[in-house]
């Protein structure tokens, strides 16, 4: 294997200097100079007051002053990111090394806590070295089990049923997955579960304890001493509990205990917490107000119950570092909306200085709430604040964030920012790693390698336009074309499907093909590379991933792309993250299942829905906008954040959570009883979710230091949302009540600069006859326009306009002395349009519809039994309708039903032609002859039928699948028909009924939607009044014409216009005109 070698690493001192100390305010000072021994300490402080810096520089002061070893300091963060940031912080204060981090989320120290107790036997089994499983991997595993018991392939829980549809949804097992972490959160066994279940009448608990019980199971059977996160806690605690001397010598590991954001923790974290603190010297800080975990079951209302348990005192930082004045009193509006209890107020109190400086330009407000009317214009609104503030205030991009409530928002936002040309970052936390537009081609890849068979042509396609194909669909078309010509070249008879699936089998044979052959040749590359690695002895998913990236070359290239401050810069950071947790999700995947096959991992990735959590070490991107969820941004600020989305349903979402299976309930049975439980009516958990929203937003907007703005839409379909009015309230009395719409300018982006311009020189130069004072406007657009072109901004110069553009050619598209290929089946349309007819001819046609698809099927079947009775063709139907891959809906069965009526009436006509003497001498029949005229006409076709009348006549019959019926005055001079009527005068089918005399041409209708099979009969062409060799004639000239005219018949709808969007008739026009 080409694995890279391990590097050798040299630990060496840090030559940059310990950070400066912060100037502190007075009640910071206060806490911090508590000397060590003082005892527990709550500090309660809205955000902004400095609460993680007091921790900081409490551990500085206490290890400089008091003599307190680093090593024995423990410091405790809600996440792990969290918990990073911390650890950052306090290593630049500190003068001195430690052998191990102190800060550590709540799951990271449970588990080191059992990976210590387990090196020494304190546990069973003490052979099995602990693990923790991510949330994502808990989703798979109860989506796994569901999956079988639907499956039938284990007995599964009894449902109820009304359950029964939701079993195999996601939303489903988000519903389980808060049962199982209540269930741990409360210590709960599988039978405790049924007894509860039994007692309050809830057989969805009784079924989810077996699932439970099956879900324990099965994670000791796949991945044996594995932890869940809320699971990992709850048996930490367990093990305090089972082994009380273990827990004295924890104690003793831990001089100070530091605990950030203790509202964000549950009462698993509660009871550890209350196990390793008791009696010890304890800092924590909270603000019961922000809380971003609830629905990992933070309980904000129990932070002044842990402070009793642990006889902690008190103190408060009010002074506001963050906040000023109007942001506060914005935080503070929501805030008091919110209940608290047992000191929570306290975190409410903000001081402010006297001299607090104006913040920004006096026509701006600090805080605002704009509504717009769609989410379109929402997002505009957003990229042109953004670029307000980055190119009139001269801030940069770092400097602001757009926060939104979900991943999905996140995703629309990012995309929309990028293709305005603003570099975005979004935490890779954000997104499911498989969904990364970097990862996913090289999961599929992955597979081809895994599985080559899989490969085919809709996955060769997906694979040559990802992110590492990096392919137009022009460019495909023409590697198909070229692969085409060289498969006629050589004599064969395979279409491009096929022909391009074997090319990404065989690099050496796209890399012949040119420049594009060249660029599919890459991912060919890259193919084989994972075919082989797959054939490496001891080989793993970290290997054959290897083996793909290093194929594909992409690493220096986007490495040096991330390095460049715009939109292109951003996209490859982000695409160098995703692999990072691509392969971080690799190792993690080796490391707990060290047995496993490759091919089972990308199982495991692509069946995960939900984004892992991931420390991947991140490179520091250039200057760009974060765009994020109040999860992502708490513990962070930005001079300028957006906060958008916010319409009543989304921002707040008042859905009631936990209630399919009762999470909640459960809490309040426990906590409560079962009677005061039941009592609580649906208002009063509606008003504990509103109070969950109510905190999130809170997050949200004190994340601000200078500015805030707030946006959301109102229109026919969506209403702003109610919190607008609590950060920016709208007077009473103006407009009803009713905040006004706001209108959205353009944002301030070179490519939107550039079109208005060439708008206002376009109209000028259009205004200019009629209005003088037009000339003067356009002419400023055109020396700004001047002055980007001079500067290379794209899109400025004029010679890049293809509206000025010189014709490429003015010549024939065929030379004139060539012969013309006709098509009897388009001499119909170039005769209607010529334009129309050129534009298809050149690839600017619809893709292959259900329509066209069935019709083929109808002629496949119509050409294989030419005698067939209906009893044979329907059953050749059902045999042949599945290749069709489609859904099983009413849809599907109308086609279905459809397409029997076609083939019924298709027997119907070949019992009346037997009946008639009709003989049967061809089936799609093949021909090409040559119609001399102006310019020869190459008449090329394939006919339907060819049959014998009783009386020796030829008689061409086309069959027609399609609901569109001639007329019979139509019929007598019917283009296609006359071509074949033509063809057969020419001696076109001598071969096949020498002596038959031609006796005309004949529709069948099979799809017009009637039972009559009757065919439209076209008779024989006179020769004294030929009509149809003129048309052939006069079809070979406008086909290979220099122009091409469009034409629309005045009876006919406009709306019917085939491609509209290039018709001069219709909207299309130059973008000169």
């Amino acid at each position: 294997m080409n694995l890279p070698q391990s590097p050798v690493l040299r630990l060496v001192p840090s030559a940059s200097r310990l950070a400066d100390a912060p100037e502190l305010s007075w009640d910071q000072a206060q806490i911090v100079e508590r000397k060590q021994g003082s005892g527990p300490l709550l500090i309660w402080g809205a955000p902004g007051t400095g609460k993680s810096t007091v921790l900081i520089e409490s551990t500085v002061r206490r290890v400089n002053h008091d003599d307190v070893d680093p090593a024995k300091v423990l410091l405790l963060a809600p996440s792990r990111v969290a918990a990073a940031r911390l650890r950052d912080a306090l290593s630049a204060r500190l003068d001195r090394t430690v052998s191990t981090s102190p800060a550590r989320s709540w799951a990271s120290y449970a588990f080191d806590i059992l990976r210590r107790a387990q090196a020494e036997g304190l546990v069973p089994n003490a052979d099995r070295v602990p693990k923790l499983i991510s949330g994502p991997e808990q989703d798979l595993f109860i989506r796994e089990l569901l999956a079988g018991h639907a499956l039938g392939l284990a007995p599964g829980p009894q449902w109820p049923e009304e359950l029964h549809e939701a079993l195999l949804t996601r939303g489903f097992r988000q519903e389980v997955r808060q049962l199982f972490d209540r269930i741990v959160d409360n210590g709960l066994l599988p039978s405790d579960l049924v007894e509860l279940g039994r007692e309050n009448n809830r057989p969805d608990w009784q079924a989810a304890a077996q699932l439970y019980r099956e879900y324990r199971d099965l994670i000791e059977l796949k991945n044996p001493g594995c932890y869940d996160p809320a699971g990992i806690v709850r048996a930490a605690s367990e093990l305090f509990d089972a082994n009380p001397d273990w827990l004295a010598r924890e104690r003793e590991r831990h001089s100070l205990i530091l605990v950030d954001d203790l509202q964000e923790t549950g009462r698993a974290v509660h009871g550890l917490l209350r196990r390793i603190g008791t009696g010890q010297e304890m800092l924590a800080t909270a603000c019961p107000d922000t809380v971003v975990q609830g629905f990992r079951g933070a309980r904000p209302d129990r932070v002044g119950l842990v402070r009793d348990e642990l006889g902690a005192n008190e103190a408060v930082l009010s002074s506001s570092h963050r906040l000023n004045q109007p942001l506060a009193a914005a935080w503070l509006r929501i805030a008091e909306r919110i209940a608290q209890s047992k000191g929570g107020h306290k975190a409410r109190q903000l001081d402010f200085p006297a001299d607090e400086p104006t913040v920004g330009p006096e026509s701006e407000q600090v805080v605002s709430g704009v509504v717009v009317g769609s989410d379109v214009q929402q997002r505009r609104f957003v990229a042109e604040r953004i670029m307000h503030f980055h190119v009139d205030r001269e801030r940069p991009l770092r400097d602001m964030a757009v926060i939104v409530r979900t991943g999905a928002q996140v995703a629309a936002f990012g995309r929309y920012l990028v293709s305005h040309g603003i570099p975005v970052r979004i935490s890779a936390a954000e997104t499911p790693v498989r969904d990364e537009p970097a990862v996913r081609p090289l999961l599929l890849a992955y597979r081809v390698a895994v599985t080559p068979e899989l490969l085919d042509a809709e996955l060769a396609v997906d694979l040559l336009t990802s992110r590492i194909g990096g392919l137009s669909s022009v460019q495909i078309r023409r590697v198909r074309k070229l692969l085409r010509a060289e498969e006629i070249a050589n004599g064969g008879v395979r279409g491009s499907d096929e022909l391009l699936v074997e090319g990404l089998q065989r690099p050496a044979q796209l890399a012949a093909l040119g420049v594009d052959g060249r660029a599919a040749a890459r991912m060919a590359t890259v193919l084989a590379a994972g075919s082989q690695a797959m054939t490496e002895p001891g080989a793993n998913p970290q290997s054959v991933l290897w083996a793909l990236w290093d194929a594909t070359g992409l690493s220096t290239e986007w490495a040096t792309a991330a390095l460049r401050e715009d939109a292109n810069g951003s996209r490859a950071d982000r695409d160098l993250d995703a692999m990072m947790a691509l392969f971080q999700a690799a190792e993690r995947y080796v490391e707990q299942s060290p047995a496993a096959s490759p091919e089972a991992f990308v199982e495991y990735l692509l069946n995960q829905e939900l984004p892992m959590d991931t420390l991947a070490a991140r490179a520091e991107s250039g200057d760009a906008v974060e765009v994020m969820t109040p999860a992502s941004a708490a513990g962070r600020q930005w001079p300028v954040v957006i906060v958008a989305g916010l319409q009543e349903g989304v921002w707040p979402n008042n859905r009631l959570r936990g209630e399919l299976l009762g999470s909640q309930y459960l809490v309040e049975v426990l906590e409560l009883g079962a009677a005061s439980a039941r009592r609580l009516a649906a208002v009063q958990r509606m008003r504990d979710i509103r109070y969950d929203e109510l905190r999130s937003f809170a997050t949200a907007i004190s994340r601000a230091s200078e500015r805030l703005i707030c946006v959301g839409v109102s229109s026919e379909d969506e209403q702003p949302s109610g919190f607008l009015d609590l950060v920016d309230p709208w007077p009473i009395e103006d407009n009803d009540g009713l905040r006004p719409l706001t209108d959205v300018r353009r944002p301030k982006t070179l490519r939107a600069l550039v079109a208005e311009l060439r708008q206002a020189n376009e109209r000028g130069a259009n205004e200019r006859d009629s209005d003088d004072r037009a000339e003067q406007p356009a002419a400023e657009a055109a020396r700004v326009l001047a002055e980007l072109a001079r500067n290379a901004v794209p899109g400025a110069d004029p010679s890049s306009w293809w509206g000025l553009a010189p014709l490429s050619s003015t010549d024939p598209i065929l030379p004139v002395d060539a012969v013309v290929p006709v098509s009897p089946s388009k001499i119909e349309a170039v005769h209607e349009s010529a334009l129309s007819w050129f534009l298809q001819a050149a690839g600017g046609e619809a893709q292959l519809d259900l329509a066209r698809s069935l019709g083929t099927l109808i002629h496949g079947i119509a050409q294989d039994l030419p005698a067939g009775n209906a009893e044979e063709l329907l059953a050749e139907l059902a045999n042949r309708w599945p290749a069709l891959g489609l859904p099983e809906n009413w849809e599907t069965a109308a086609q279905l039903r459809r397409a029997e009526r076609m083939l019924r009436k298709l027997a119907g006509y070949l019992r009346l032609i037997s009946a008639q003497g009709h003989e049967l001498v061809g089936v799609e029949q093949g021909f090409g002859i040559e119609v001399p005229g102006a310019r020869i006409a190459a008449l090329k076709g394939i006919v339907d039928r060819l049959e014998l009348t009783a009386e020796g006549t030829l008689i061409v019959v086309d069959l027609k699948t399609g609901k569109n019926k001639p007329t019979a005055a139509q019929v007598e001079q019917h283009p296609q028909l006359g071509a074949y009527q033509v063809a057969a005068k020419h001696g076109a089918f001598e071969q096949i009924a020498p002596t038959a005399s031609v006796g005309g041409a004949a529709l069948v209708q099979l799809g017009d939607g009637t039972d009559k099979y009757d065919p439209q009969f076209q008779a024989p062409v006179d020769p004294e009044h030929d009509w149809a060799t003129p048309l052939v004639q006069e079809a070979a000239v406008l086909m290979s014409a220099a122009a091409f005219i469009t034409a629309h018949d005045p009876s006919a709808n406009r709306n019917n216009c085939p491609l509209p969007d290039v018709c001069p008739l219709c909207r299309g026009k130059q973008v000169t005109q």
